[in-house]
């Protein structure tokens, strides 16, 4: 009986191993890709606004960047826009754009403080004194929350992050991920 000639498992799955590697980094290209194409061009972001500080503890805000200056990242996920605040902050717009409808962000503790941290804010939205939003209490480790509100007919909006208590407020590093104003 003739035997045929057959790769060795180990050279298999080094040929596997690489073409997967390389399906993976085009997979992780295409998602990014197509996870930045989401938001459309007409967004606007808060960070690229002209906002007043009307409280703010510790650190000054960030724009495009964690409290600390390191980019925005909330559990794995990273954000190439938002703001980084330390709570006890009042970010405020006098002015939302028109003809925008909604206002979207990402919120969350950033991913530098570490899990143990007694870290923990309350997330708010205000439009015209009214409040629109009020997240849970969020703490370290947690994943990013979607706020997702209308703000069509509005005037002004403030982003509220607030440390449940003092001793909270040691390693709040909010930050409020892709903020933005949606039209659609």
């Amino acid at each position: 009986m003739d035997e045929q000639p057959t790769l060795s498992n180990t050279a298999v799955n080094k040929e596997w191993t690489a073409g997967r590697a390389a399906a993976i980094v085009l997979l992780a290209i295409l998602c990014g890709a197509l996870v930045w194409n989401a938001y459309s061009p007409e967004d606007i972001f808060f960070s690229d606004l002209k906002y007043e500080l009307l409280a703010g503890e510790k650190f000054e805000p960030q724009k495009d960047v964690s409290a600390q200056g390191r980019t925005l990242q909330i559990g794995q996920s990273y954000y190439p826009k938002g703001m980084g605040v330390h709570a006890n902050s009042e970010l405020n717009l006098r002015f939302v754009p028109e003809p925008y409808s909604y206002f979207a962000a990402e919120i969350g503790i950033d991913s530098e403080v570490p899990a143990d941290s007694p870290a923990a804010v309350v997330f708010s939205v205000f439009a015209d004194g009214t409040q629109l939003y009020e997240s849970p209490i969020m703490k370290p480790g947690m994943s990013p929350r979607l706020v997702y509100v209308p703000i069509r007919g509005r005037r002004t909006l403030t982003l509220k992050a607030i440390a449940v208590n003092d001793e909270s407020k040691e390693g709040a590093h909010a930050d409020w991920a892709m903020a933005r104003f949606i039209a659609r």
